[in-house]
């Protein structure tokens, strides 16, 4: 039986690009997510693909409550993601692969192979970027002295979505406020949390359940690159016990 391949992007026309690179290929079924939100989610209920191809606005905007299971996976493609969106992503435990911008289609063939399989898929630069961002994170995981209990409800709705990978300009449109309101209480919640940066903001919302719900990742055979060893650092950082492939 082929194995169901869902194209969840933004933009149509990208969605029909990728459709034609995968159409020759007998082992995959593609479909392509269309219609309003509702549509698309009830179509990802009903269709339960074994494989999402989405984007960050995808991810965080249509498909913001559906979770990924053992039975459907999500790959991140990069069109176009801030480091900070993508480092995350992958910490919210909701991505099985990242096929970065510069990916070809066999990349892409392999990519959703290797997850489809069990496996992590991630590139060697996105492994170095996750990891330079992991030593910000270990302050803000270690040094924060805030309490929780210090903030406002609306200080917690912003941490709760920065924690996802939103921007400012994002958050203000989700809680209807302006992008200079989202500065102020940005740095609001930073002096009360004595912490310096997003990504120290992203260790406070790990340590107090901001970040829930991480999905651990299937075992399988691990790889023999020594690249393999920076994941893993990550990953056991994270408590989230895996083994991974890199297409590198």
């Amino acid at each position: 039986m082929p194995m169901k391949v869902m194209l969840a992007f933004s933009n149509l026309l990208f969605s029909e690009g990728i459709a034609r690179l995968l159409e020759d290929d007998k082992n995959l079924h593609v479909d392509m997510l269309k219609g309003g939100m509702e549509q698309q989610i009830k179509c990802i209920e009903s269709n339960k693909p074994d494989i999402v191809l989405l984007d960050i606005i995808t991810l965080y905007n249509v498909l913001s409550d559906v979770r990924p299971t053992q039975k459907m996976a999500f790959i991140l493609v990069d069109t176009g993601c801030s480091e900070e969106n993508i480092i995350s992503a992958f910490m919210s435990g909701r991505l099985s692969g990242i096929l970065m911008a510069n990916a070809n289609s066999t990349l892409l063939r392999k990519a959703i192979a290797a997850v489809a399989g069990g496996e992590i898929w991630i590139d060697n630069k996105t492994i170095k970027n996750l990891l330079t961002g992991l030593n910000s994170v270990k302050k803000g995981w270690s040094a924060s002295g805030g309490s929780i209990d210090e903030l406002s409800k609306r200080e917690k709705e912003i941490i709760h979505l920065v924690s996802l990978g939103c921007r400012n300009k994002e958050i203000a449109s989700r809680l209807y406020i302006s992008e200079p309101t989202v500065k102020t209480h940005l740095r609001r919640i930073f002096q009360k949390l004595n912490i310096q940066n997003r990504h120290q903001l992203i260790a406070f919302a790990m340590k107090n359940n901001y970040i829930s719900n991480l999905n651990p990742i299937p075992k399988t055979k691990a790889s023999s690159l020594k690249i393999g060893t920076f994941l893993l650092h990550l990953l056991a950082f994270l408590q989230i016990p895996a083994t991974f492939t890199s297409p590198l």
